[in-house]
């Protein structure tokens, strides 16, 4: 059945799943920030923790952002519409 999935996504569907990869796009971008800060020589211990602390944050969301658009059909609708 080639278009199941453009029938189980609607338009609201589509825009979260965009909206979720511009918000993992704006994470690792954050995270790579993060790491040029941490790597700062005037940098001290406790904030090198605190940043280690955001950046383990933000991949938990990134790894929640990946499960929510696998679990709710959205990666598998993009990749159809990649490969038509």
């Amino acid at each position: 059945m080639m278009g199941s999935f453009d029938s189980a996504l609607d338009q609201q569907q589509i825009r979260h799943g965009y909206s979720l990869l511009e918000l993992m796009e704006n994470l690792d971008h954050e995270i790579e920030y993060l790491n040029r800060k941490r790597i700062g020589a005037t940098v001290n211990e406790e904030e090198k923790e605190r940043i280690t602390r955001v950046k383990r944050s933000h991949l938990r969301k990134i790894q929640d952002c990946i499960q929510e658009l696998e679990s709710s059909g959205f990666n598998q609708w993009l990749m159809e519409r990649q490969l038509a």
